[in-house]
């Protein structure tokens, strides 16, 4: 599992205050908690996911967390790689997005 500094890093946000790093930390963990979300509803089947959204509702954690790890071989790792995949994906999106503005800013400058 990656560390908030490394994670913080890929991210390319290690000289922004606290609150930003916060913020995009828990934006992160909004999205790989949906990614997760959604590719354990493509790997559960129909009464699987009823049963879950019945201890979910009832706010059993204990429960809802035991479920899905009876249910979902290897849990930890099936987490692990949509989070690092998640971050390898906004890593190169903000390289890209990097790339294209260092570009433009060179256009801009060449045409004044």
């Amino acid at each position: 599992m990656l560390t908030r500094e490394i994670i913080i890093q890929k991210l390319g946000i290690e000289n922004s205050d606290s609150a930003v790093q916060d913020d995009m930390l828990q934006k992160l963990a909004d999205s790989v908690s949906t990614r997760i979300m959604l590719k354990m509803s493509e790997q559960l089947s129909d009464q699987d996911l009823d049963e879950l959204a019945d201890l979910i509702d009832a706010s059993k954690d204990d429960e809802v967390e035991s479920y899905i790890i009876s249910k979902i071989p290897n849990y930890e790792e099936f987490k692990a790689k949509i989070e690092e995949d998640t971050i390898n994906e906004l890593e190169s999106n903000s390289q890209a997005i990097d790339t294209e503005v260092e570009g433009r800013q060179k256009e801009h400058i060449s045409v004044d």
